[in-house]
């Protein structure tokens, strides 16, 4: 019998009618809307893309405006004291065979003389354009480095809504196996209660001691244990899903027991895709970057230079053009830097170093976490076969037990016994299957294939 059928007959004694119904898929969708945790990496990855296209900026031309307006309260005015042209004057007049001419015209000039006036407003303006040119290697190396950041932090948002998605049909497993434990902790209540009845007209009728009687007690006090216990695991999983799906004061659901169905593989299936786990595609990413860094640090022995090109207006100084324009490039480099850049070099190496042994140390943890998780899946497999074998013993010897009550050969007790055994047999399978499901929903997560397709997770 498949899960999804005997979850339906198993659970169908349950009085959870008034509960809302709840399917895997409906509380993984609200789970992603109201986790926190989902938000937090989503805004991280918002930012690292936010990151990555500023760096993609700087390749381009960086165009700056500039400007000035000033009250002078003296204006710079064009202007010649008295006598300021004497000497050139008398100079002039021995090289023309005048002698000096300033004994006879006297000094020139002969008072301060304005030639231009100057404005009480002084205004000037420019635009200059920058286009850095050796520059480029470095910032293609930053563009690099902010788009490995970038793909790390989706795969960061991928991962934990891959977990979000574990925990969710983890809460679902758990939550079906206690309400299968119930049904048969309530089947070993039922039967306890009759035998201890049984026991007592034993006693009544001289049949039985009070040991016997006080035995049945103490079995009945613990079957009611076991189903109180249950339930009270039960209610404890159902409020941690409701916290998870953002519904803190829902008490109940009434789960739907489809779980979604995956194709299990052979073992060198999923250890042929290990580099694929989460973890590991992160760590990926990170040597990317830290790679991207070393070219940075190297790149920056590179004089920069940069084509420039700028233009400027002014008025207010009468001396100085109303406008003007320069063109040509412009040189930075540091001759020496105390040892800086052989520092950054030796440092970005080491961080490129450590991010390629952590790639591997997390590839070498998923193969381990993989067999691990495969071994898990092949006993699970193995404890369903076992287990339904057992359920079938148990059915069928339910079915004797049942006759022998019905033609008075025995108990109804004996009855009771039998469905209980048989009720737990059932539980055994439904554990077994769903242990099953959660390990090869474990495996599919350790190679990436339970990430939402709409993550843009390269």
């Amino acid at each position: 019998m498949k899960l999804r059928s005997l979850l339906v007959l198993a659970l169908a004694p349950i009085a959870l009618s008034a509960a809302p119904t709840l399917t895997v898929e409906e509380a993984a969708r609200l789970a992603l809307q109201h986790s926190k945790g989902a938000q937090l990496t989503r805004l991280k990855s918002d930012e690292a893309r936010i990151e990555a296209d500023a760096a993609r900026q700087q390749r381009y031309p960086r165009v700056t405006a500039f400007g000035i307006g000033a009250y002078a309260f003296r204006p710079i005015d064009l202007s010649l004291r008295q006598g300021s042209l004497t000497g050139p004057l008398d100079s002039l007049g021995a090289d023309l065979g005048l002698g000096p001419l300033s004994p006879t015209i006297g000094p020139f000039p002969s008072s301060d003389l304005t030639l231009l006036h100057g404005e009480h407003w002084l205004r000037f303006g420019g635009l200059t354009i920058l286009q850095p040119l050796t520059q480029q290697w470095r910032i293609e190396s930053g563009v690099r480095a902010a788009e490995s950041a970038r793909i790390a932090a989706d795969r960061e948002t991928a991962r934990a809504l891959a977990e979000i998605r574990i925990a969710i049909e983890e809460l679902f497993a758990g939550i079906l196996i206690e309400e299968q434990r119930i049904t048969q902790h309530a089947a070993r209540l039922a039967f306890e209660e009759r035998r201890l009845r049984d026991a007592e007209n034993a006693r009544a009728n001289g049949e039985s001691l009070d040991d016997v009687v006080l035995g049945s007690q103490a079995k009945r006090v613990q079957a009611e244990a076991e189903l109180l216990r249950s339930r009270q695991q039960r209610e404890r999983l159902v409020g941690r899903l409701a916290e998870l799906i953002g519904q803190p004061d829902a008490d109940d659901f009434t789960l739907d027991p489809a779980l979604p169905s995956r194709a299990g593989r052979p073992l060198d299936f999923w250890l042929s895709r290990a580099e694929q786990n989460p973890d590991a595609r992160i760590a990926a990413a990170v040597v990317e970057r830290a790679r991207a860094g070393v070219r940075a640090a190297r790149q920056s022995r590179i004089p920069d230079v940069s084509a420039f090109a700028s233009g400027w207006v002014q008025d207010g100084l009468p001396l100085a053009p109303s406008s003007g324009a320069t063109v040509g490039l412009a040189l930075t480099w540091d001759v020496f830097d105390a040892g800086k850049r052989k520092s950054e070099i030796a440092r970005s190496v080491t961080r490129q170093r450590a991010a390629e042994l952590d790639h591997q140390r997390r590839g070498e943890e998923a193969a381990r976490l993989i067999r691990a998780t495969y071994q898990d899946f092949t006993h699970a497999g193995e404890l369903v076969t076992l287990a339904t074998q057992a359920r079938a013993y148990r059915q069928r010897a339910f079915e004797l037990a049942r006759q022998s009550v019905d033609n008075g050969l025995a108990l109804p007790s004996v009855a009771l016994e039998a469905e209980t055994n048989l009720r737990e047999a059932e539980a055994d399978v439904v554990a077994a299957q769903l242990q099953e499901h959660i390990a090869l929903l474990r495996l599919h997560y350790l190679v990436g294939e339970l990430e939402p397709a709409s993550v843009n997770n390269p």
